[in-house]
C-alpha cells in the first residue's frame, strides 16, 4: 500500500506539480483544525487570488487609498511565489491622481509541519517602480520574515512572527529603510466553520529615527461559496488601529475579496 501510494503521488507530481501538492495539502498535520483552507493558516500554501483596498488615515489629516492585487501560486514541497501590483492614492504635494506603487515578490518555504505546528519563512522584494515619490520607498527593499505557529488543542491558532525590513538599493536622497515588527498573530476557531477571525496585535521599531509605535487590527471574513473558477470565495474586512506618538497613521481599514483553491 505504501509503494502504492508513492508510484501515485509520483504520478500526480509528472502530471501536474500544482495539482500534486493540492492533492497532498488534506493530509496536512493542521487538517482536523481547518477542513477547508480560508488562508487563516500560515502553515497552508494554496492557489489564491485577492483583491484588496486599504484606506488609511495618515497624519495631519492626509490619507492613501491603495488598490493591491495579489497571485499566490504553490510551488510544491512547502514552497509558494505571490506576485503583489499595488495601485495607490496619496494626497500630499497636490497630486491626487492614482498610480502604480511598489510591486513586490515573495517567496515562501514551510518546513517542520507536525500536529503541534510549524514554521514559515519568507523572503519578499519590494522594487523601486512607484511611478511618483509619495506612492513608494524609494528604494528596494528586502522584507524577511520567521512565523512559528502553533496549533492549539481547541482547534485554534497562534503563530507568533517577526519581521525585518532592509532597504537594498536605491537613491540616496531618500531615508534608508531599517524596521522590525513583532506580531502576535491569534486565530479562535470559529463553530461555523465559514466564518473566521483572526487577531493581530504588533509592535514596530525604526532603527534609523528611534520611532516606535504598535498597532491591533482585526479581522471579519465569510465564506460565500464555490467561485466560477473553483475553490471557495471569502469577503474580509479589517479594521485596524495605531497607538504611540511615532505612530505613521491613526487608523486603517482593508476590505478583500479573496479566491482559495482554484
Amino acid at each position: 500500500m505504501r509503494t502504492a501510494a508513492v508510484l501515485s503521488g509520483l504520478a500526480l507530481a509528472a502530471l501536474d506539480p500544482t495539482q500534486a501538492f493540492a492533492a497532498e495539502d488534506p493530509a496536512h498535520p493542521g487538517a482536523e483544525h481547518r477542513p477547508d483552507d480560508n488562508g487563516t493558516d500560515p502553515t497552508r500554501v494554496s492557489r489564491t487570488a485577492q483583491v484588496k483596498y486599504e484606506y488609511l488615515a495618515l497624519r495631519d489629516g492626509f490619507t492613501t487609498n491603495t488598490l493591491r492585487l495579489l497571485y499566490t501560486q504553490p510551488l510544491g514541497n512547502g514552497f509558494s511565489a505571490v506576485l503583489k501590483l499595488p495601485v495607490t492614492r496619496v494626497d500630499v504635494f497636490g497630486n491626487n491622481g492614482a498610480g502604480l506603487g511598489d510591486v513586490s515578490v515573495q517567496v515562501g518555504k514551510v518546513f517542520g509541519v507536525t500536529r503541534e505546528g510549524g514554521h514559515v519563512v519568507q523572503a519578499e522584494v519590494f522594487f523601486d517602480t512607484a511611478k511618483r515619490p509619495e506612492l513608494g520607498a524609494g528604494n528596494s527593499v528586502l522584507k524577511a520574515t520567521y512565523v512559528r505557529a502553533f496549533f492549539l488543542q481547541d482547534g485554534a491558532i497562534l503563530a507568533p512572527s517577526i519581521v525585518q525590513s532592509v532597504s537594498l538599493l536605491g537613491g540616496d536622497d531618500r531615508p534608508k529603510v531599517n524596521f522590525t515588527t513583532v506580531d502576535l498573530y491569534y486565530v479562535p476557531k470559529m463553530n461555523d466553520p465559514r466564518n473566521l477571525v483572526t487577531f493581530d496585535p504588533n509592535v514596530n521599531y525604526n532603527w534609523k529615527n528611534g520611532n516606535r509605535f504598535a498597532s491591533l487590527a482585526v479581522t471579519l471574513g465569510r465564506n460565500i461559496g464555490p467561485s466560477p473558477f473553483g475553490g471557495n470565495q471569502f469577503v474580509l474586512v479589517k479594521p485596524a488601529i495605531l497607538v504611540g506618538s511615532d505612530r505613521p497613521n491613526k487608523w486603517g481599514l482593508e476590505l478583500t475579496y479573496r479566491v482559495i483553491g482554484f
